[in-house]
C-alpha cells in the first residue's frame, strides 16, 4: 500500500509532463538528396537595423572531387554594401595553402554582384564534402527586404578545370527595418 502512495503520484506527474515538442528544423545545410551539391548561404534569413550588418556565411554542400569554387553573389547595391569577405575554411590543408580572392579586389565597391574564388593550386589536390567556403558581411543602407541569389555563373571545378554540376544555388535575405 505504501509502495502504490509512493508511485502513483509519480506516474500522474510524469504522464502530465509529458509534451510532443513541436520542433522547427531550419538548417540551410539540409539539402535534399536530389539538390547536391549545392551552395547555400547560411543563415537564410538576416533581420538588422538600417545601417546594420548582416553576416552570411557561404557553404558548399557535400561536393565531391572539388579542387575550386567560384561563387557570384547578385544583390541589390542600393540596398546593400558589402562591407567584408573572409575566406572558409573548406580547403583549409596543412600540405598546400589555397588561393582565395574577390572581385572587385575591393569588395566594398561592388556593384549588384561579388565574385569569389577560392581554390587549389596544382597538385590535383581535391576536396571531399560540406564546408565553409567564405563569410561576407554585407551592411544595409535604407529600409528594405533585399535578396541575395548564387547566379548560374557560380561553379565548381574539378583537378582539370572542368564544371562539377551545382544542383541547388540558395538565396539568401536581409531585412532592415
Amino acid at each position: 500500500m505504501r509502495l502504490i502512495k509512493l508511485i502513483t503520484p509519480g506516474l500522474v506527474i510524469l504522464s502530465m509532463a509529458c509534451e510532443v515538442a513541436q520542433l522547427t528544423y531550419n538548417n540551410p545545410l539540409d539539402v535534399e538528396e536530389g539538390e547536391v551539391p549545392a551552395l547555400v548561404f547560411s543563415p537564410t534569413t538576416i533581420e538588422t537595423s538600417v545601417g546594420g550588418s548582416a553576416v552570411f556565411e557561404i557553404f558548399a554542400v557535400q561536393v565531391a572531387g572539388v579542387t575550386g569554387i567560384h561563387t557570384q553573389i547578385a544583390f541589390n547595391s542600393t540596398r546593400l554594401g558589402v562591407t567584408n569577405v573572409s575566406p572558409g575554411d573548406f580547403f583549409d590543408d596543412d600540405n598546400q595553402a589555397p588561393m582565395f580572392f574577390t572581385v572587385p579586389a575591393n569588395p566594398s565597391t561592388a556593384v549588384d554582384t561579388l565574385d569569389i574564388y577560392y581554390f587549389y593550386l596544382g597538385d590535383g589536390l581535391t576536396k571531399d564534402g560540406t564546408g565553409n567556403v567564405a563569410t561576407v558581411i554585407f551592411n544595409t543602407k535604407m529600409s528594405a527586404t533585399s535578396t541575395l541569389e548564387f547566379t548560374a555563373e557560380s561553379e565548381f571545378v574539378d583537378p582539370d578545370d572542368l564544371a562539377i554540376q551545382i544542383n541547388s544555388l540558395g538565396q539568401g535575405t536581409v531585412t532592415a527595418q
